[in-house]
């Protein structure tokens, strides 16, 4: 059964699904303004554009701040959700601060690049090849069955390389995944895709947007169609021309 854009929606969970949501509430409350306003026969064309214009703006402001905060809180909930799916030694994680650890993982940084270097030297010499994915794939499963801050600072080295090279990360960690890792890959990838569906987009009322004198014209529901009177600025006399005194007529 093919999956529709409400049924995802209705079935999603986690950070950003509520602003989610309410983008759409939002969206789809405009589109009913519009139609309100378009077939209720006691409304002048002035009216219905004054208020359509008045909710579009008020709409777009408000799925200006939601829908980027909906994708930043999705793909932030993606990204943790990536770590998890990645398998670490007993008590190690794929980020850490403490300043030993960082200190083991640049080590083992370095000997892995060196071990990649010479590995591929060799290959140049010989019929086979030394797949960087390879080496990395091994020292991975290596750090994994050693355990410890050791087997943590191989696996943090490994997963940096991977990511620095361009490396596929399923290539190297997917055969140490378990159910509960794969659970949350599954997870980052409907996060993503969700971020990927929260609509930006704010259609524009279908009436013309009438101004006068460069603002929105301000009239009642049941307003007439002519336009309200605007006085002309009067133009300021030469003072020079007030004071001085006209020439009788019979002159």
């Amino acid at each position: 059964m093919i999956a529709t854009y409400e049924s995802l929606q209705g079935d999603a969970r986690g950070p950003g699904v509520e602003e989610w949501c309410q983008v759409d509430k939002a969206r789809a409350s405009l589109s009913a303004t519009y139609q309100s306003l378009k077939g209720d026969p006691r409304y002048t064309e002035e009216y219905r554009a004054e208020s359509a214009w008045a909710k579009y703006e008020q709409t777009k402001a408000q799925v200006e701040k939601l829908a980027p905060e909906a994708r930043r809180k999705m793909l932030r909930s993606a990204e943790g959700l990536e770590r998890m799916s990645i398998p670490t030694p007993e008590g190690e994680g794929i980020v850490t601060k403490t300043t030993d650890k960082l200190l083991l993982t640049a080590h083992e940084r370095s000997r892995l690049e060196g071990l990649i270097s010479r590995r591929q030297k060799m290959a140049s010499k010989g019929p086979f090849g030394a797949s960087p994915t390879d080496v990395l794939k091994a020292e991975y499963e290596r750090g994994l069955a050693e355990g410890g801050p050791g087997g943590g600072a191989t696996v943090r080295a490994v997963i940096g390389l991977v990511r620095d090279w361009g490396l596929d990360i399923d290539g190297v960690v997917d055969a140490q995944r378990k159910a509960r890792h794969r659970s949350a890959l599954e997870d980052a990838r409907s996060a993503r895709m969700r971020a990927d569906m929260v609509g930006r987009s704010v259609p524009e009322p279908p009436f013309k947007k009438g101004t006068q004198g460069g603002a929105p014209r301000r009239t009642g529901t049941y307003a007439s169609a002519r336009g309200a009177f605007v006085p002309r600025e009067e133009k300021p006399r030469d003072k020079q021309a007030i004071f001085t005194k006209r020439r009788p007529l019979w002159k």
